[in-house]
């Protein structure tokens, strides 16, 4: 990464960081079952995971959950991958700023929605999802272990056996089954 691109990301970082102390939220663990309203959160830049991300939005959707997908697509136009339709919601790297935070509409409404669950299917390095997925109000957040997700989820899943995002998502759907909630 140029020397550029490192300054740029750690202003970033120390916004987000700054931005996290205001944050006010009260974790409750949800199961799927009882969650009412779901964010899911991926990047959308591979065409395979966008597809992945498709279909389990559309299971949670047979789930009767109202879901709410946000994808990250690393590029300057967003539609030469993909068109937004119907609770899919895309930002590319025209809502970025300049120190690599999220800036359009869609990123800012899905950060204040009150999610019952937010689902990170991020699994590698991407600033503009940490920023999200860190200062989403929802009550609890869910994603694979590693890099920020350690810190910012409240069930984090090992993948490190099987790094795909197939595998992370039967594990999601496992582990949210299984929760018991009072």
């Amino acid at each position: 990464m140029s020397p550029i691109k490192n300054i740029q990301l750690s202003l970033g970082k120390f916004k987000l960081k700054s931005e996290k102390k205001k944050l006010k939220r009260k974790v409750k663990a949800f199961n799927l079952e009882k969650a009412s309203t779901v964010g899911v959160i991926y990047n959308a830049t591979n065409r395979n995971d966008y597809e992945l991300a498709k279909k389990f939005v559309q299971y949670l959707k047979e789930e009767r959950k109202d879901v709410l997908a946000l994808g990250y697509i690393n590029s300057k136009n967003s539609d030469d991958v993909v068109k937004p339709h119907l609770n899919y919601q895309f930002f590319d790297n025209n809502n970025i700023s300049k120190i690599k935070v999220p800036t359009g509409l869609d990123a800012t409404n899905f950060i204040t929605s009150n999610f019952s669950i937010l689902i990170d299917l991020n699994t590698e390095d991407c600033f503009p999802i940490e920023y999200i997925t860190t200062l989403s109000r929802a009550k609890f957040k869910v994603g694979a272990a590693g890099n920020y997700r350690n810190e910012e989820c409240d069930l984090t899943i090992d993948i490190s056996q099987n790094n795909n995002l197939d595998y992370l998502i039967i594990q999601i759907k496992h582990y949210l089954k299984m929760i018991q909630t009072g």
